[in-house]
């Protein structure tokens, strides 16, 4: 804008420039205070009106970036799922190994039959009913190839989950999965259908001695699953699960069958001394050497240790921590259409389709022992 006719004779294009670059100046100066406002006022917002105060609050940074309670996981998207999951969450339970949280799970009995997570029960299992009361809970199966366990709880009259085969959802179908509280744990889209999710090896954590053909340790990593178990340098192992395998290749590419999170028993040449240990297999630990995926499907928080090796699941965007895994996932009528099984990556959570469930519940229970 150059000088008009109204302005003074002193007011010269050199002048105007100067003072059109303080204004700027003074803009820019302001700037971040308008920005920092809003989030000034969410933190000082009393939490239980923040609601209603985020819907009449005009926020003059809408238009440069997008406020976390309008993000999946944010407070508006989870509170309007609220209804969707109000007849599932009397069924969810909190599953706890030595009095840690370690899965969710769900009632498909209402007799005390509970589906969950396997490779996340260690120790004393106990159950977290809706209602709070926290029952002792026994493994009565266990399918390795889903990773599926059924728990029975000494309860009767207890709220089961309607499971029905369910038509499969489609990829962008909104999903939500449910947990202890009134809104869903997390809230997210079907990113991928039901396919097979390939196998990742379970590591022990030794080295063996390459000069000679016998599966001997020579090293024990620390933090492996071989520490863990208290194997030692110039252990032979004898058997694994029962099999004599008394060469060293085979015993390696045996191992690599199982998953992280499968638990193994080994026979031990200890000297002239013979020793059962039992191992919980882990993943590849994160290093140097982790793939670029394994970076960065690590950068969003922990993952589950197995994670791999389904026949059948399907794949959702939500994010879902490794202890909230085992429990049941809605769809917009409130539907169960799958189980969480696994997270995968930074935006990768498994889950297995309900038909499959529902048949791994039948032959679970029809190969369990009677009460």
């Amino acid at each position: 804008m150059m000088p008009t006719d109204r302005m003074p004779k002193e007011m010269t294009a050199k002048n105007w420039q100067h003072r059109c670059c303080v204004r700027v100046g003074l803009m820019l100066l302001w700037a971040p205070l308008i920005i920092v406002a809003p989030g000034f006022a969410q933190e000082t917002a009393p939490l239980h009106d923040w609601e209603e105060y985020a819907d009449s609050r005009p926020f003059p940074t809408s238009r440069i970036e997008i406020p976390q309670w309008r993000l999946t996981d944010g407070l508006h998207v989870r509170s309007a799922f609220r209804d969707v999951i109000a007849d599932v969450r009397p069924s969810t339970v909190r599953v706890r190994s030595d009095g840690r949280d370690t899965a969710l799970g769900g009632i498909v009995g209402a007799d005390g039959w509970i589906v969950t997570k396997a490779s996340r029960l260690t120790g004393e299992i106990t159950c977290v009913l809706a209602d709070r009361r926290e029952i002792e809970a026994q493994t009565v199966g266990v399918n390795r190839d889903y990773d599926i366990a059924l728990l029975r709880i000494d309860a009767q009259r207890l709220n089961a989950l309607k499971l029905a085969a369910s038509p499969a959802p489609k990829i962008g179908a909104w999903l939500a999965t449910v947990g202890m509280k009134r809104g869903p744990l997390a809230v997210g889209v079907l990113s991928v259908e039901a396919r097979k999710i390939r196998h990742r090896a379970g590591v022990l954590g030794v080295l063996f001695d390459i000069d000679t053909q016998r599966p001997v340790i020579m090293e024990v990593f620390p933090g492996t699953a071989a520490w863990d178990a208290g194997l030692k340098a110039d252990d032979e192992l004898f058997s694994l699960n029962g099999e004599r395998i008394p060469f060293r290749r085979p015993f390696i590419g045996r191992i690599r069958e199982f998953n992280p999170g499968d638990q193994i028993a080994l026979r031990v040449l200890r000297g002239d001394e013979v020793v059962d240990v039992e191992a919980l297999l882990t993943g590849p630990p994160p290093g140097p050497m982790s793939s670029r995926e394994d970076f960065q499907n690590r950068l969003g928080s922990l993952l589950s240790q197995r994670r791999g090796g389904f026949p059948k699941a399907f794949q959702h965007d939500t994010v879902v921590k490794p202890s909230d895994c085992g429990g049941p996932v809605v769809n917009l009528d409130g539907e169960v259409v799958g189980f969480n099984i696994a997270r995968a990556g930074r935006t990768e959570t498994y889950a297995i389709p309900i038909d499959v469930v529902v048949g791994l519940i039948e032959d679970l229970k029809a190969a369990s022992p009677s009460p």
